[in-house]
């Protein structure tokens, strides 16, 4: 069941040198509503990744290992670099331990082996879609809110102002800096090698940060 019902369809690609594997998940997705990209290599999938603005990258790749050219991994690599935050599935009919364990290293958001039932298969996009749908509920929320952030900052200056407060601009730049950081955890599900990333940080100084603003 799609979760995608309430905000526009949600994009996914499907990456796999298999005709029928690419056919068989892009009728079904698109049948339970997602807007479906299908590419037969991940050298033209990653080439087009890199070239699509950032708010018109899929939701959610979902790619196989063993492919000519760049195979899944390199793909989930590169994908990772540029975009921390996409969630990405990997299938190979190939299912061993170092498989599963470098799928994970890697980044991946989960494992599916071929061949999989196809209900299994869409449960656990749904799942990785979800962070997308949820926060698409709260949209028009999270709208007002960035209305009025600059609002609620000159109330709040004005107090600390008039309270006498000479440590204002070191305490705003606390508080902005920490919300940062605890939404880049957030969008990356705690994980901090990412979240670095996200905020042009290394992952000593997000170490560092994280003891300072604790």
């Amino acid at each position: 069941m799609n979760l995608a019902t309430n905000i526009p369809p949600l994009k996914i690609w499907i990456i796999d040198d298999d005709q029928s594997m690419r056919w068989v998940l892009e009728k079904t997705l698109s049948n339970n509503g997602y807007q479906v990209s299908a590419f037969e290599s991940g050298s033209v999938a990653l080439a087009t990744f890199k070239r699509t603005e950032p708010e018109a990258r899929p939701h959610l790749i979902i790619t196989d290992v063993r492919m000519p050219g760049i195979n899944g991994f390199e793909l989930l690599k590169q994908v990772k670099n540029i975009s921390p935050q996409t969630p990405i599935i990997v299938m190979t009919a190939y299912t061993d331990l170092d498989t599963t364990v470098q799928a994970f290293q890697e980044g991946a958001f989960e494992y599916l082996p071929k061949p999989f039932d196809i209900d299994d298969a869409l449960e656990l996009v749904a799942r990785a879609c979800e962070p997308v749908v949820e926060a698409g509920t709260n949209l028009p929320r999270f709208a007002d809110e960035i209305g009025d952030w600059q609002a609620q900052l000159r109330l709040w200056a004005k107090q600390q102002l008039s309270q006498g407060e000479t440590d204002i601009l070191k305490n705003a730049a606390r508080t902005f800096e920490k919300t940062l950081l605890d939404c880049a955890l957030e969008a990356t599900r705690g994980r901090k090698q990412d979240a670095a990333r996200l905020l042009g940080w290394g992952r000593n100084t997000l170490t560092r940060k994280l003891k300072e603003l604790s």
